[in-house]
C-alpha cells in the first residue's frame, strides 16, 4: 500500500471521529437544554408555603398533600417566646419569596406579616400590628370588641374570627373579658378550619389540580373538640391567657382575678396586689385547676405554681408551639387528655 492511499484512509477517520463528537455534543447540549428548561420550569411552578409558627405549619401540613409544596416554620420548637419575636434577614429573605403565608394575626405575629405582601397571607385574626411598648393591638379593646363581634374591622381577607365567635353563640364560660379576641387564635378549633379551607382555596388557585383535603383538619378538629365539650365542669385559673379559645369550648369556668388576667392579656407585668390576689384566691380553695404558661414563665407565675402545687391543685401546662418533633394536633391531643385527669379529680359542681 502506498503512503497516498494511507493517508487518505487517516484523514477519513479522522474526519469520521471529529463528526461523530460534533453530533454528540450537539446531543448533550440538547438534552441538558431540554433538561435546565425543565428544572426551570419546576421551579417556576413550586409553591412555598411559610408559617409563622410550626403550629401553622402543621395545619398546612394536613391540608395539602403535594411533595412539590415546600412548607415551612419561620419558629421552631418550644423554647422561644413567639411574643415580640425577631427574625433574622434570612427567615425574612424566605418569607418575602413564599408563595403564601400562614399566620395567627391579631398582632402576635406582626413581624412576619407586617414585611410581606398581604395579599398572600393567610390569617386566623387580623393582621393588626402589636404595640409590644403600650400593648395595645393598635386601638383595640379587647373587652368591647370581643362583645362586639369585631365590628368596624376590614380584614382584607375572610378571617376565621367572625366564624369561630359565630360557633360560640351561647356559650359563656366564667366570662373572661377579652377572650373573643385573644391572639392565642390556634386554640379556637373553629378558626383551625377556616384557616385549612382558605389555605386549600389558596393552594388550588396557584396550583389548579393540586392535592388538597382540609377536610383532614375538620375531621381532627372535629375529635378534639368533641372531647373539650365532654369535659367536666371545674373553675380555672391561667398564669398566662393562653387557654382561652380551649375554655370557650368547654363547661370550663375562668376565675382568674380580673386584674391580673387583665394586665396577662395585654402582656403587661401583674402589679403585686394582682399577683397577691391571685395566691388568696388558690389558698382559699377558689381555685380547681391551674393553666400553667412554660413558655411565658415569670417570678410572679413560678410564684403562682407553687402556690398551687402546695395546696395540691391539678396544673395543667398550655404551650404557645409544640417542642420540636411533635406535630401541634398530638400536642393538643395531650393538652385535653391533662385537662381530663385534671377536672375528674376535682368536684363536679357545674
Amino acid at each position: 500500500m502506498n503512503s497516498g492511499n494511507l493517508l487518505s484512509r487517516k484523514v477519513a477517520r479522522t474526519a469520521t471521529a471529529l463528526l461523530a463528537s460534533a453530533a454528540a455534543a450537539i446531543g448533550l447540549s440538547a438534552c441538558s437544554t431540554s433538561e435546565d428548561s425543565s428544572k426551570t420550569a419546576e421551579t417556576k411552578d413550586a409553591i412555598s408555603i411559610v408559617a409563622s409558627t410550626p403550629i401553622w405549619a402543621d395545619v398546612a401540613d394536613l391540608v395539602v398533600d403535594d411533595d412539590s409544596i415546600k412548607i415551612e416554620s419561620i419558629i421552631e420548637g418550644n423554647n422561644i417566646d413567639p411574643h415580640g419575636f425577631e427574625p433574622s434577614a434570612a427567615q425574612m429573605a424566605k418569607a418575602e419569596k413564599a408563595n403564601i403565608i400562614v399566620a395567627g394575626g391579631g398582632g402576635y405575629d406582626s413581624w412576619l406579616y407586617s414585611a410581606v405582601d398581604e395579599n398572600k397571607v393567610i390569617h386566623a385574626l387580623p393582621l393588626t400590628e402589636h404595640d409590644h411598648e403600650g400593648h395595645d393591638h393598635e386601638g383595640h379593646d379587647h373587652g368591647t370588641e370581643a362583645a362586639a363581634g369585631h365590628e368596624g374591622h376590614n380584614h382584607g381577607t375572610e378571617t376565621a374570627t367572625a366564624t369561630a365567635a359565630a360557633g360560640h353563640e351561647g356559650h359563656n364560660h366564667g366570662g373572661a373579658e377579652g377572650a373573643a379576641d385573644n391572639e392565642h387564635i390556634w386554640y379556637d378549633t373553629t378558626s383551625l378550619t377556616e384557616v385549612a379551607n382558605e389555605i386549600a382555596k389558596k393552594v388550588t388557585e396557584l396550583k389548579p389540580g393540586a392535592k388538597v383535603n382540609p377536610q383532614a383538619v375538620e375531621k381532627k378538629v372535629g375529635e378534639l373538640d368533641k372531647r373539650l365539650h365532654a369535659l367536666h365542669g371545674a373553675d380555672v385559673a391561667q398564669t398566662h391567657p393562653l387557654g382561652d379559645h380551649i375554655l370557650a369550648h368547654t363547661e370550663l369556668h375562668d376565675v382568674t382575678p380580673e386584674g391580673y388576667r387583665k394586665t396577662t392579656l395585654s402582656e403587661s407585668e401583674p402589679a403585686a396586689a394582682d399577683v397577691n390576689a391571685f395566691l388568696e384566691a388558690i389558698e382559699a380553695g377558689k381555685i380547681q385547676v391551674l393553666l400553667d404558661s412554660p413558655q411565658t414563665e415569670t417570678e410572679y407565675s413560678k410564684k403562682i405554681r407553687s402556690a398551687a402545687e402546695a395546696k395540691h391543685i391539678p396544673v395543667v401546662n398550655i404551650y404557645e408551639t409544640p417542642e420540636k418533633g411533635t406535630n401541634f394536633f398530638d400536642l393538643y391531643d395531650q393538652t385535653i387528655t391533662k385537662l381530663e385527669e385534671a377536672t375528674k379529680a376535682v368536684p363536679h359542681t357545674h
